[in-house]
């Protein structure tokens, strides 16, 4: 995987992606944040997840269930556009 950290709403976070569970994203360390992803988005539902937790990473008051349906429409929305992760 290239991508090891990303900025989310000014604060950078470490991208891992483990393969265990869809994802998680911690805000509680102020020194160290992570965002877990499964694997790398080849399916639409493993891109759901990761716009699912880049989601949250910008908008911790936002609900669950804001966070569910705003994430599955963008997926969606790029899922039509032809959005896929591509080999290097």
């Amino acid at each position: 995987m290239a991508v090891k950290t990303h900025v989310f709403n000014g604060r950078r976070y470490e991208i891992d992606m483990p393969g265990r569970i869809d994802g998680c994203v911690d805000q509680y360390q102020l020194n160290k944040r992570v965002m877990l992803i499964t694997t790398e988005p080849h399916t639409k539902e493993e891109l759901e997840a990761c716009v699912h937790e880049s989601l949250h990473a910008e908008n911790w008051a936002a609900t669950e269930k804001v966070i569910e349906r705003t994430g599955r429409e963008i997926a969606d929305f790029l899922w039509r556009l032809g959005y896929r992760r591509t080999k290097k």
